[in-house]
């Protein structure tokens, strides 16, 4: 089973949540109705980052696919006055009634590039989103050092069986030369007014062991559980391995060959690339 209290702990994607949140914090403290906060995890970045942000006014429904995920958050965060926390997986193809044209505005953080079904879930939030209510999403784009070797496992006879679609673990935008124009260009053909799609370069210092705890900790890698207790470790240590070789060779081609000092990652930031949007619902 997930460890909720380990995503907590080890939550590396704080710092970027929160200059998005920065970023956008005119438009957000006017925000005082229904929001929900998608893929939210235990919830202590909805509490702690995105609820102090809004209007007084605003309560937010923070949703996640884990079911023990929710109950912890429900139990560590929830306030009766503005913030619960529900179940949903937001690639339904049946979104439960009581979601549909209910929201004022719509956040999803670091959750939405393991989606493998894309249009649905942005077809989704643009339905849970009342007539001219906006939405604000951060996903990560490309991820060499994390999607390359999930894919790479998820073909191995030893994990296949257990990791099945291995177009789950790839990324929505990993192999898009254009990742910016694909994502604004899929939101306005749903409907959606896009004010706003950058696509950003991230480059954080995080030890390898702290990055797999987080990373290990999510939905995604439920089907660890499934694994007899060897090849669990086996896989995470094979994982460990090809992540942090990756990292450091990516780290290497983009400074020419640097040489490392004792061939260590100690001074070897993290790099990946995220979108961030910011778009309306309009009713034409």
């Amino acid at each position: 089973m997930i460890n909720p209290e380990q995503y907590v702990s080890n939550n590396v994607c704080k710092r970027n949540v929160s200059l998005v949140i920065n970023e956008f914090a005119k438009e957000l403290k006017n925000i005082s109705g229904k929001c929900m906060d998608v893929g939210c995890g235990p919830g202590d970045v909805t509490r702690d980052v995105l609820l102090p942000v809004l209007n007084s006014k605003a309560t937010i429904i923070g949703t996640d696919i884990m079911e023990n995920v929710v109950e912890y958050a429900n139990k560590t965060y929830n306030d009766k006055e503005r913030l619960k926390f529900e179940m949903l997986d937001i690639q339904t193809k049946k979104l439960p009634e009581k979601y549909i044209s209910k929201f004022d505005h719509i956040f999803s953080f670091h959750a939405l590039h393991w989606c493998y079904d894309i249009r649905q879930t942005f077809e989704n939030i643009y339905c849970m989103l009342r007539p001219d209510k906006t939405m604000l999403i951060l996903s990560v784009a490309h991820h060499a050092a994390l999607f390359e070797p999930l894919e790479t496992m998820a073909q191995d006879m030893r994990y296949a069986s257990y990791m099945e679609n291995k177009g789950k673990y790839i990324g929505s935008f990993q192999y898009s030369a254009q990742p910016q124009e694909e994502l604004k260009e899929l939101l306005e053909d749903i409907g959606f007014q896009v004010h706003h799609c950058s696509h950003r370069e991230i480059n954080m210092y995080t030890s390898t062991e702290k990055f797999v705890s987080f990373v290990t900790a999510q939905h995604t890698f439920a089907f660890l559980n499934k694994m007899p207790h060897n090849l669990r470790e086996e896989f995470k240590n094979e994982f460990t391995r090809m992540y942090s070789k990756i990292r450091i060779e990516k780290y290497r081609g983009r400074q020419r060959n640097y040489k490392l000092h004792n061939d260590k990652e100690t001074d070897v930031p993290l790099h990946y690339t995220i979108l961030v949007a910011y778009a309306q619902k309009i009713i034409s």
